[in-house]
């Protein structure tokens, strides 16, 4: 949290076993980029945050557009949701407002019951949203997007630069 957003430009790929989406890549892998003297072990820390968030940036796209709409709100839970700092770095990165579900340990198990709700005729579907209640609202830092706006071309031309530099590196052994 003491790093300002962008990390000073230190970059992460998050490719450390490949990747499936928004790229279908087994080669591809992960790595620091633009490290100087002065990077810290904040900035490298918070550059693997903003890193899978901008990887989930880039799968946000094809994301919606399979599903033919804009997500507005994103709702969030699993056990990073727990940690404020990496909810806001999310809605500064995705550009979305982003909503906590409470509990969010807890969001997988809330669904299976909602799910059964539904199967079973308890649960009017129309009602499935307000069924999952909230603790928290992020929203984007207009400030912090700008910083993104500008990285996000970099971090995926690390890809698209580096895909053959990947297949080179990670093709199986030849045997002798």
């Amino acid at each position: 949290a003491r790093v300002a957003p962008g990390s000073d430009r230190v970059l992460f790929t998050p490719w450390l076993s490949g990747e499936r989406s928004p790229i279908d890549d087994r080669h591809a892998r992960g790595g620091f980029h633009n490290l100087s003297l002065d990077t810290t072990q904040g900035h490298l820390t918070r550059a693997v945050l903003e890193g899978v968030a901008l990887n989930l940036r880039w799968l946000l796209g094809p994301t919606e557009k399979f599903a033919g709409t804009r997500f507005d709100t994103i709702r969030l839970m699993g056990g990073g949701a727990r940690i404020d700092l990496w909810c806001q770095i999310l809605a500064d990165v995705l550009n979305r407002r982003l909503e906590r579900v409470a509990e969010p340990l807890l969001g997988g198990l809330r669904g299976c019951g909602i799910y059964f709700g539904l199967a079973a005729g308890l649960v009017d579907p129309e009602h499935v949203r307000d069924l999952i209640p909230l603790d928290g609202t992020f929203t984007p830092n207009p400030e912090n997007t700008v910083i993104y706006d500008e990285l996000f071309p970099q971090f995926t031309d690390l890809y698209t630069n580096n895909k053959s530099f990947f297949r080179t590196l990670n093709r199986p052994p030849r045997r002798q």
